[in-house]
Parts: C-alpha cells; sequence; structure tokens
C-alpha cells in the first residue's frame, strides 16, 4: 500500500511540473554557461520547444551514439522519448542513464522514413497516440555519429 501510495504521488508530482519553464531555464542556463549552442544542442532544445508548443505525444530519435537523445532529454520535454539505435550500448545507456527515454534495437537504419512510420504504428496499436496527433522527429541525414541535424514534425 505504501509503495502505491508514494507512486501516485510522484505520478501527480511529474504532472504538476511546468515543463516550459523548465525547459527556458535549462536551455538558459546552458547559454550563460557556455555562450552559445553546439549544432545537435541546438537541434535538441529545438525538438524539446517545438514538442512543447505542438503538444507532441512523443520525440523519436535516431541515433547511434545517444548523444543527442542526452541532450533532448537534458531539456527536459516532459514526453516520452524513444531512441532508435543499432547499437546495444547505446540502448543500454540511453534507457538506463537517461530520463523519460525508452530505446528500441534495429538491424539497420537504412530506410528512415519507414522505420519512423513503423514505431508510430507501434504507438498507435499501444493506444500512446492517436491517429492526427503530433510527434516530433529528430535525426541526421547521414549514417554517421554526431551528424544530427535534422528535426521536423509528423503526424500520426
Amino acid at each position: 500500500a505504501a509503495v502505491t501510495i508514494m507512486a501516485r504521488t510522484c505520478c501527480e508530482a511529474e504532472r504538476a511540473i511546468n515543463h516550459n519553464g523548465l525547459y527556458q531555464a535549462v536551455r538558459n542556463s546552458v547559454l550563460r554557461k557556455f555562450g552559445v549552442l553546439s549544432t545537435s544542442e541546438s537541434i535538441a532544445s529545438s525538438a524539446v520547444k517545438t514538442a512543447i508548443d505542438v503538444k507532441a505525444k512523443g520525440i523519436i530519435v535516431i541515433s547511434e551514439s545517444g548523444k543527442t537523445a542526452g541532450e533532448i532529454s537534458k531539456f527536459r520535454a516532459g514526453k516520452p522519448i524513444v531512441v532508435l539505435t543499432t547499437r546495444l550500448p547505446t540502448a543500454r545507456q540511453s534507457f538506463g542513464w537517461l530520463r523519460g527515454v525508452h530505446t528500441k534495437l534495429l538491424p539497420s537504419i537504412d530506410q528512415v522514413e519507414t522505420i519512423v512510420r513503423e514505431t508510430i504504428d507501434e504507438f498507435k496499436a499501444a493506444g500512446s497516440v492517436s491517429a492526427g496527433e503530433p510527434i516530433v522527429i529528430v535525426h541526421g541525414t547521414t549514417e554517421h555519429v554526431g551528424s544530427t541535424n535534422t528535426m521536423k514534425i509528423v503526424y500520426a
């Protein structure tokens, strides 16, 4: 009974967080400390702000190293983040260390659009998203580590 009460308390506390304010505070803190955002930090920051603004149901990150997923998690989107990766260490680290991150291990990331569509279909089947609801996608245009340069919105 005590664990159930604690779980309910934690869930209620999470729902009370002002994610837009938290996002702004983290972003401003990074800018004060470093003066500028790296390219991948800028993409991550933009993805989180966009997810908040459009009330996206989640963020899908296609990542080999997990660095972009970590940066998105840092900005505290308050949305589920799913990392699609071909690397088991990246999947383990992203799921175990990053707040709000789930992972899906893939055999290859050759066809990004197909993989994203299949993942969204899985969300719909699980009831996590309904048809027409926005999801933010973050990935690179090449399959190299450190190539994250694309953020877009797709609709389930």
